[in-house]
């Protein structure tokens, strides 16, 4: 955590030597008080503010309105502390507002959705480096899930799914890629058949991003009134804890879909989430 000294220092020397401000999760120079935004504010500068999940969306909104929620099955909760004031704040004092998955958008009018950024080089190097071959079985299905939560991503209705699919005779098994650095994390998803990020929030996630930068399959539940965010051919096989058993099932059952899907999410994410072209739609609102 940045101490109160170590912030004040960083805002006086940055504050001065940039005109755009674009600030992550609810924070800024001074971290979750926000109490740079006025000065750069009132000196002239522009501050963007770009929002993730539970930096604001509403909880009890979503639980009251939503059947399916990650926000129903939280506890203790992940929202952010300063999640009101951050609203506030960058409703009031802000250029702008960019959210990164559509379901935000209602809980910030007028905020862009920009989807979130991938440095694909970057990405490619590590799925590139050299490592000592695995002895495994082509018969079984390699199925991995990335859950920077698993109260959040649904994690325990995918264990129950391949937990009856395995009782059942099916060849699969699930690997879960957590509490390891991002380039371990990535290789370690490399030689997977088929990617799961999550099964309750509704929209994908970075996770999903990189798996389809990787060429896999991707499951993930895409909320049916947030597809109008969405190309008609989004290559995400939509799932969600009613559904995961049998989605998994016919994505195993059917190989011949693996290398399509693949291709078409690597496609996807080059043309909407290369970080260049995300910095393209950012930089439009920067110069207007």
């Amino acid at each position: 955590m940045i101490r109160a000294g170590e912030m004040l220092r960083l805002f006086l020397l940055e504050s001065a030597r940039f005109d755009v401000f674009h600030f992550y999760f609810g924070e800024s120079l001074t971290g979750p008080h926000l109490l740079d935004v006025k000065s750069l504010v009132g000196r002239g500068a522009k501050v963007f503010f770009y929002f993730c999940g539970c930096d604001i969306r509403d909880a009890k909104h979503v639980v009251a309105t939503q059947s399916i929620s990650a926000c129903a099955e939280c506890w203790p909760v992940a929202c952010s502390a300063n999640r009101a004031w951050a609203r506030k704040v960058a409703l009031e004092l802000g250029t702008g507002t960019f959210v990164s998955t559509p379901d935000l958008l209602e809980f910030l009018p007028g905020s862009v959705f920009l989807p979130q950024p991938i440095v694909l080089s970057s990405l490619d190097s590590i799925s590139a480096l050299e490592t000592a071959p695995e002895d495994r079985d082509p018969n079984i299905c390699r199925i991995v899930h990335g859950p920077s939560s698993r109260m959040l991503k649904g994690t325990k209705y995918l264990l129950e799914a391949v937990e009856k699919l395995q009782a059942k005779g099916w060849p699969i098994e699930l690997k879960l890629v957590e509490g390891m650095k991002y380039s371990d994390a990535m290789l370690a998803c490399r030689n997977a058949d088929i990617a799961v990020d999550q099964l309750l929030i509704g929209s994908y996630g970075q996770f999903a991003v990189e798996m389809m930068a990787l060429g896999k399959p991707v499951i993930c539940r895409i909320r049916d009134d947030l597809r109008q965010f969405y190309p008609d051919d989004l290559p995400i096989v939509s799932a969600d804890p009613n559904t995961i058993e049998r989605v998994l099932k016919d994505l195993v059952e059917n190989r011949s879909r693996w290398s399509e899907l693949g291709r078409q999410g690597r496609k996807y994410v080059e043309a909407i989430h290369d970080s260049t072209a995300v910095a393209r739609q950012a930089l439009q609102h920067y110069v207007k």
